[in-house]
């Protein structure tokens, strides 16, 4: 479940992968959330294909691309974004959800992980996230 303040809702956050990445393909997820940041409402429907590019580069970065839907605006949009890597519990991960770019830095441990976030780059958010 995922609880969106701003919003004032409670919703389901899903993640499904029915393929894995290897070192040829991208990984392909579909899921829903909470719409795009800063939505007063809404619920978001994507698809994702993802890969990391360190074997190919030899740097520390992965990339996105998608489609999402969302009911906020009854539009389809396609976000992308990118992570770098610092050590083994950092990331700092700029991305573009369809209608404005944002700023994201995540420490993550076990299964936790606290991201740190500049919407639209100058908004501060913070977000707190348990994986099961």
């Amino acid at each position: 479940m995922e609880y969106n303040p701003g919003a004032g809702e409670i919703g389901p956050l899903v993640n499904w992968r029915p393929l894995a990445e290897t070192r040829s393909r991208p990984a392909v997820s579909f899921g829903t959330s909470s719409d795009r940041i800063g939505t007063p409402f809404g619920t978001a429907y994507y698809v994702t294909l993802s890969k990391d590019l360190q074997a190919h580069t030899g740097l520390p970065v992965g990339l996105y691309a998608g489609a999402l839907y969302g009911s906020y605006d009854d539009e389809v949009v396609f976000p992308f974004g990118g992570n770098l890597r610092l050590g083994k519990h950092w990331t700092i991960t700029p991305q573009f959800d369809g209608h404005a770019s944002h700023g994201l830095v995540s420490y993550a441990w076990k299964q936790y992980s606290i991201t740190g976030l500049l919407v639209r780059w100058r908004h501060p958010g913070i977000a707190l996230n348990i994986g099961f």
